[in-house]
């Protein structure tokens, strides 16, 4: 993950969604236990592509006959969130690639950041799916416009 991406702030996330913390989501510190975050990043890319106006991320890429898939997760911990902590969800796709994007992710509780994560998605063809495919023009024309600040793309 491109720590540069920890200096960005809430605000400047496409997409912010509050969640509560759930009794089941603790661990025996009383703290969020580390594979939870995953789940919130989950919800956190689920939400970018609602408020894309896209609905859920396998319907849009299923327009075209793909899919995405999680090639890569990174989560960095800055803090913890507490049982009944209501915290943001912050998204942002970060970095577009040919077959590829990455999603950037950060879990604030008011203006402290507790993570930041970055999961990265191969776009595959649905009928094989070992098979990588170049990320429809639409998609990332839609994402370019849509955010603050330009994901990092190649050199064309």
């Amino acid at each position: 993950m491109n720590r540069e991406w920890w200096q960005i702030a809430k605000a400047d996330f496409a997409v912010r969604h509050d969640v509560r913390v759930r009794y089941n989501e603790i661990d025996a510190q009383g703290i969020v236990f580390n594979g939870n975050y995953l789940i919130y990043a989950d919800i956190g890319v689920t939400e970018y592509f609602r408020a894309l106006g896209e609905g859920q991320p396998g319907s849009y890429f299923g327009q075209y006959g793909t899919d995405m898939v999680v090639v890569n997760a990174e989560i960095d911990y800055h803090g913890s969130a507490l049982l009944d902590d209501v915290v943001t969800l912050a998204a942002r796709v970060a970095r577009i690639g040919r077959t590829s994007f990455t999603v950037h992710l950060a879990l604030f509780r008011g203006e402290e950041r507790l993570t930041d994560m970055a999961m990265t998605y191969a776009h595959i063809d649905r009928d094989d799916r070992s098979r990588s495919v170049p990320l429809p023009g639409t998609f990332v024309a839609e994402v370019r416009s849509f955010q603050r600040i330009a994901p990092d793309m190649p050199a064309a």
